[in-house]
């Protein structure tokens, strides 16, 4: 059975590849360009029906996908079987993902910022720079180095 790519797909195809070039002409920037519609062992597998159709929605079932594994798990992911969806389901699928990562970044961001204003804190509290302090957490000192002066036990001095 001879493979019939579609003009349409063709085009898209092409588009993409003078963009990626284009872009990649660039000082320091590289973008990957779609196989070449030449190549039709590749399409007869990535589109068989060839058309562009076709070729989006497989995209779009695999941006479900692969969004849904990397900030969920990928037997979750699996498990929602996205090739029964209909690609209004899945296009909100994507953006209700898209969001909870947006607020886990955030998160993760004030809890780094958190972290860092009590690192300056202990460190100001201790009496010594923040370098110190740091080079005293990664040579691996006890750990009631570390508590704040008022938490520190009294040491007699002779």
């Amino acid at each position: 059975m001879t493979y019939v790519m579609k003009n349409d797909l063709r085009d898209y195809i092409l588009a993409q590849r003078a963009e990626a070039e284009e872009f990649s002409k660039q000082p320091g920037c590289w973008m990957g360009k779609m196989v070449h519609p030449s190549d039709v062992e590749y399409w007869s597998e990535r589109a068989p029906s060839g058309t562009l159709r076709e070729f989006k929605r497989i995209e779009l079932i695999e941006d479900a996908y692969y969004i849904t594994a990397d900030h969920v798990s990928k037997s979750y992911a699996r498990s929602l079987q996205f090739h029964r969806w209909t690609d209004d389901k899945i296009l909100r699928h994507i953006e209700k993902i898209s969001k909870q990562a947006e607020r886990e970044r955030q998160i993760d961001h004030l809890e780094k910022v958190a972290e860092e204003a009590r690192l300056d804190n202990l460190a100001a509290d201790m009496g010594v720079c923040r370098e110190t302090l740091d080079r005293w957490i990664d040579e691996d000192y006890p750990s009631e180095i570390f508590r704040p002066a008022s938490e520190q036990p009294e040491y007699e001095v002779y």
